[in-house]
């Protein structure tokens, strides 16, 4: 009977110590990006308007049609020096067409075609994992 214990644990014992002994190296970290920022500084030139909205967008083409890629509205609290630093994230990558501020005196509303064009960036903007951000300041005029 001891031979047959023996005889049984050897084989199970042995295939415990290979299940447990192998390690995966499925927790290699990737350092390749998977999406893109586009950066940079808005220099506001001009007195701010006491009513109204002005709003940041990134295009996918221009002239824009359609919602844009992302967008922030801009107050004039946000200003250091006249400067307000911007960054859209997690970008898929591609093309953009421009990066656009606007200033609406009656506030945003889509579709409308009531507002003013302060400063602009037109030009393809590419964000690609060989380029995954890109800094551009654009100067804007009141």
């Amino acid at each position: 009977m001891k031979y047959m214990k023996n005889k049984l644990l050897f084989p199970y014992l042995s295939l415990l110590f290979l299940v447990v002994g192998c390690e995966d190296n499925d927790n290699v970290v990737s350092t390749v990006p998977e999406t893109g920022t586009i950066s940079g500084a808005i220099t506001f030139s001009g007195t701010w308007a006491d009513s109204g909205s002005v709003l940041l967008t990134l295009d996918t083409q221009y002239p824009p049609m359609g919602p844009p890629a992302g967008s922030k509205t801009i107050t004039d609290s946000e200003l250091a020096n006249g400067i307000y630093g911007y960054s859209f994230e997690s970008l898929a990558f591609g093309d953009y067409a421009a990066i656009t501020v606007t200033y609406w005196p009656s506030g945003y509303s889509s579709g409308s075609t009531n507002y003013t064009l302060l400063g602009s960036y037109i030009n393809t903007i590419s964000v690609s994992v060989d380029v995954p951000e890109l800094t551009i300041n654009i100067d804007a005029d009141f």
